[in-house]
């Protein structure tokens, strides 16, 4: 479900893990402020969610999926 939320919100599936020593999924979305970045941990109930530089950026949330579903940066963006 989260996959195909990602996808429809303009997220992509990077290859290569930007978070050294641990082992998911990442998907970004650039934007022209900034990079949402959300890494999804092998086994974990939890993501985690950045803004900002691709690999420096921000911890703007960590925390069940459903709740990241609602997140203003998960969100669809105009064309």
């Amino acid at each position: 479900m989260l996959d195909l939320h990602l996808t429809t919100a303009g997220f992509f599936e990077i290859s290569g893990s930007v978070e050294p020593h641990q082992t998911g999924t990442t998907y970004v979305r650039p934007r022209a402020a900034e990079v949402v970045r959300v890494f999804v941990p092998a086994g974990a109930a939890e993501v985690e969610v950045y803004a900002g530089p691709l690999r420096t950026g921000r911890l703007v949330f960590r925390g069940p999926v459903e709740q990241a579903l609602t997140l203003p940066w998960l969100s669809p963006q105009p064309n």
